[in-house]
């Protein structure tokens, strides 16, 4: 039986429900899971809870590889777009892996093929959000976005003046979440729902 709850999400209009499945284990986080229990574990919660059926994840998680995996496993799913919101988390990008494992979080992500920087600014945070994109591929979209780990961006300052470029750099990243919303590009489940 499927769990029906529903609560509106702030001010989106959004009817989500009590859960949120995260994505970190699609990522490949402290072990590798093969594509079937991968498969498997998307499954299982489109099965249990009433749509839209909401998933969180980020650029970080797996270096990209978590938003791909859930991309690919909701199309192979064959999930209508309409039955599912997903939450994605901006300031990590994939990058080329060039070392013997990802520069990020060592030891924590098993057997990527991706490493990941952090990138907080106002085009740094428009490149995660098309990366993204690209990531879940042509079929699924974010409706709802944050900025990812600027605590952890500011806490890298060595000095007062570069503390105050990062901070800079976090309110140029919230600005570009506004400018997406204001544009129309994120879009919300009524409008995808009127999409074909």
């Amino acid at each position: 039986m499927k769990l029906k709850t529903k609560k509106t999400l702030g001010k989106t209009g959004l009817q989500v429900p009590p859960i949120i499945f995260g994505t970190s284990a699609l990522g490949n986080l402290y072990n590798e899971l093969s594509h079937e229990v991968k498969l498997e574990i998307v499954s299982e919660c489109i099965g249990n809870v009433q749509e839209p059926v909401v998933f969180d994840s980020a650029g970080k998680y797996g270096a990209g590889l978590a938003l791909e995996m859930l991309g690919n496993c909701l199309h192979e799913l064959n999930i209508p777009k309409t039955d599912v919101i997903i939450s994605n988390k901006l300031g990590w990008q994939r990058i080329p892996l060039i070392t013997d494992e990802p520069t990020f979080e060592k030891g924590v992500w098993k057997n990527l093929k991706h490493d990941a920087k952090q990138t907080i600014s106002y085009h740094g945070i428009l490149k995660c959000w098309e990366q993204g994109n690209e990531l879940l591929g042509s079929r699924y979209f974010p409706q709802l976005l944050s900025v990812h780990d600027p605590d952890e961006y500011i806490a890298r300052a060595t000095s007062a003046d570069e503390r105050k470029s990062l901070y800079n750099d976090i309110i140029e990243a919230y600005k570009a979440l506004s400018d997406l919303k204001t544009e129309g590009k994120i879009s919300n489940l009524e409008k995808a729902k009127k999409k074909p």
